[in-house]
């Protein structure tokens, strides 16, 4: 860790610098192991000099979590674009679960790295919590603007979020053999449509 007071970017060439920094070594942090990677590491990969790294970063710990938060923000777009759709329920539905589990493929070389930080790292632990809170909350409202008033909705939202997340981890990272993801994926759409029950008729 560095001493030196880290400094922020103005001009463009030197944003473009610092978010290569953050892009390179968070993915390269992801690849080879948050332990694993030094300081250094991240310089070469990114073709600066250390020194270039501490004037903008305290340590590699600070590189990691600006690159989670790109992470997180890039990984949810493709979702938060369906809110924006019209609703119709199956298809809809069909098409969320659908983004989610993109997402997860596009996003598999941090999935490892993440997890097993989210256990050790509490700074980690919260920024990930705080993206589940922002997307539940996110399609909650969009469910109620769809006329899913119903019971207990923000705890169904929940349940329906991890739902699909564990099966995004199951078509992506696990793939355990004699199941079908199609039938997965079916029954975990009836079993979000048997939740939620019939929409309200605006």
């Amino acid at each position: 860790m560095s001493d030196t007071k880290t400094r922020e970017p103005q001009q463009k060439r030197s944003i473009e610098k610092k978010n290569r920094i953050i892009e390179v070594g968070f993915l390269l942090m992801c690849e080879k192991g948050y332990q694993k990677t030094t300081t250094a590491d991240i310089a070469k990969a990114a073709g600066v000099s250390t020194g270039i790294i501490y004037s903008y970063f305290t340590d590699k710990h600070d590189i990691f979590m600006d690159g989670l938060k790109a992470y997180s923000q890039k990984m949810m777009v493709p979702v938060f674009e369906e809110f924006t759709l019209p609703f119709e329920p199956k298809t809809s539905l069909e098409r969320i679960v659908d983004s989610l589990i993109e997402s997860h493929k596009i996003f598999n070389h941090a999935h490892k790295e993440i997890e097993a930080l989210t256990m050790t790292n509490d700074e980690v632990a919260v920024l990930m919590a705080d993206m589940e809170l922002k997307t539940t909350l996110q399609l909650e409202e969009f469910l109620r603007n769809a006329g899913y008033d119903c019971e207990n909705l923000a705890e169904k939202t929940h349940i329906i979020y991890n739902m699909v997340d564990s099966l995004s981890h199951e078509l992506t990272f696990h793939k355990h053999p004699g199941l079908n993801p199609d039938q997965m994926k079916a029954i975990v759409i009836d079993t979000i449509l048997y939740l939620l029950g019939t929409p309200h008729q605006s």
